[in-house]
């Protein structure tokens, strides 16, 4: 039987896993739906930024939901509003309807990353407490990865609704798993638990005004910046590459998902690496190395003038960097503050990259209505990657001499 921790840590893992399926499966569907529908891709921007708009809610409001019903129960409502959402997604026949129901999908999705990765920390035993973040926060690209290669048979077999179908499907198999196998409770020292007037729970998440408490306030605005800039740029990436290689790089509908498979093959082999590294390296400088790695393959990739495979692998190469500064930025949170604020650092860090998530599409979405080429566009998108290096720099010299903050 494996240790609890462990067990926790992999049914994190697999929500987070579907979790991530989820949140990308309009992003590859669009060139499909676009033609179905006979619109131009870029009217479908209010649907994708809608999916970064709910996640963004339900990270804000996970505070307050973890303080009245605990991170058991708010995972597994989670997880049953986006397959339910995954679901409904499917009836979708105008822009504004499709709209609405990524929105409300999307709240389940908000709740449940920084619930499990927070929960699964906590019960880990404390030298392992980065390493067990960054294994979980990796089902993210590795889901994203499965639904683009699910993605490229299941659109030419049996049509875009087949996608969100599969979406509703794992997480409803998921839910029994996470009823009987996670902790009602945390392991949160007894001294925190007094502090915050509780007899023993542990469940009580702290303020976001604990975040700029005890010296953490220059960090956690380091994070936050860091967080928003990754994530502007990789979601950006993440929303729109098959539209790009459908208009841009001569790709078919059915082809273009492969640009999804690219990413996320790359990011899985880069976070893969995060995690022998962190116990060697510093999270924060590893996270910044790879922004900085995935800056300079996509300029590659928009400069070079590739076409084809070669594309796809240098859009991977570039995913090996981004992805891992995407997910990495949890990983670093975790290491940042005590327990008594890990949930709400979490989940707020990863609200902060949520608004870059909305920006980053947006403009992109802008962009292309406005018929700016696929290779301007690459360009564009890099620049927020390489600003996110140099903050991660920052924030590495700001806790050099810091070790994990004690509760």
């Amino acid at each position: 039987m494996p240790s609890r921790w462990r067990r926790i840590a992999v049914l994190g893992f697999l929500t987070v896993l579907a979790d991530g399926f989820d949140t990308n499966a309009l992003t590859f569907v669009v060139p499909k739906m676009a033609k179905e529908w006979g619109l131009k891709s870029s009217a479908f921007t209010p649907a994708l930024v809608a999916t970064h708009v709910g996640v963004v809610i339900g990270y804000v409001l996970l505070g307050r939901l973890v303080n009245r019903f605990g991170r058991k129960p708010v995972i597994i409502s989670g997880t049953t509003i986006f397959a339910v959402g995954s679901a409904l997604t499917v009836l979708a026949d105008s822009i504004a309807v499709l709209t609405v129901l990524r929105l409300f999908t999307a709240l389940g999705l908000g709740v449940v990353l920084p619930a499990s990765i927070s929960l699964a920390t906590d019960h880990a035993p404390q030298g392992r407490r980065e390493s067990v973040g960054v294994m979980v926060v990796i089902g993210i690209a590795i889901g994203n990865m499965v639904a683009g290669g699910a993605g490229v048979k299941l659109i030419a077999a049996y049509g875009w609704t087949a996608i969100f179908w599969l979406g509703a499907a794992l997480p409803t198999l998921l839910l029994p798993l996470l009823i009987w196998g996670l902790p009602r409770t945390a392991p949160v020292p007894s001294g925190v638990r007094a502090a915050a007037g509780q007899s023993g729970s542990g469940e009580k998440a702290a303020t976001v005004g604990r975040l700029f408490q005890g010296g953490l306030a220059v960090p956690t605005a380091l994070l936050w910046s860091f967080a928003f800039l990754v994530f502007m740029s990789g979601y950006a990436l993440s929303t729109w590459i098959p539209t790009l290689l459908n208009t841009s790089f001569g790709f078919s509908e059915e082809q273009a998902p492969m640009g999804t498979v690219a990413l996320g093959v790359g990011g899985v082999l880069g976070s893969l690496a995060l995690i022998p590294l962190s116990t060697r390296v510093r999270t924060v400088l590893l996270v910044a190395g790879g922004a900085l790695i995935g800056s300079a393959f996509v300029t590659v990739t928009a400069l070079s003038g590739a076409v084809g495979t070669v594309l796809l692998v240098l859009l991977a190469i570039g995913s090996s960097g981004t992805v891992p500064g995407v997910l990495g930025q949890a990983a670093v949170a975790v290491g940042l503050y005590p327990a008594s604020a890990r949930t709400t650092g979490v989940a707020w860090a990863a609200a902060i990259g949520r608004v870059g998530s909305i920006v980053g599409p947006a403009v992109i979405g802008a962009l292309l209505a406005a018929d700016v080429s696929g290779r301007d566009v690459l360009l564009i998108a890099a620049v927020p990657m390489a600003a996110a290096a140099v903050v991660a720099v920052l924030l590495a010299r700001r806790t050099a001499s810091a070790a994990e903050p004690q509760d």
